[in-house]
């Protein structure tokens, strides 16, 4: 009798599993159409978790059909200044410049400029490591974001098409 429950259960549970439908289903978002094919050229601000950063998404190269040259620029705008002039909040606004080109035929594929922003206090009293640490932290997710939005657009274009063609 034991034997005949555990049994319409495990039936059962296997039965009401069957619809099982996964969030991943959808290969265009698991798939990176870079990976491995791509030599990076890195140009502008250096940050440094941002080359760290590059290899998880794009991997080293095994066949160089791509190149991704990225150029970054910084701005800082000061939003609060105390009476002794020390700043107390920094706004900072990240410009990548995205530019890929097709190796074989010569070309650039996709350009694109994306923005990263971010707002930081630091602290002025004596040195503080855990401001320093908060910043690059900051530094580290907008790369990371920015990284993740540009291989997001870049999934669902033809990388064999220039857009300089006629």
């Amino acid at each position: 009798m034991f034997f005949k429950i555990c049994l319409i259960s495990f039936l059962l549970f296997v039965i009401s599993c069957s619809g099982l439908e996964f969030v991943y289903n959808d290969d265009i978002n698991l798939t990176n159409p870079l990976y491995k094919k791509t030599a990076i050229v890195l140009s502008g601000v250096e940050i440094k978790s941002f080359y760290g950063q590059n290899l998880k998404y794009f991997g080293k190269y095994e066949e160089k059909l791509y190149t991704l040259l990225i150029k970054i620029d910084e701005e800082k705008t000061k939003r609060s200044v105390k009476s002794n002039q020390a700043v107390s909040k920094l706004d900072y606004k990240l410009l990548f410049k995205y530019q890929l080109l097709n190796n074989e035929k010569s070309c650039v594929v996709y350009s694109k400029l994306l923005i990263s922003r971010f707002t930081f206090e630091p602290r002025s009293e004596g040195y503080n490591f855990g401001s320093d640490q908060s910043l690059i932290d900051l530094y580290n997710q907008a790369g990371r974001n920015n990284l993740q939005q540009f291989i997001n657009s870049v999934s669902g274009i033809d990388l064999e098409s220039c857009i300089n063609e006629d």
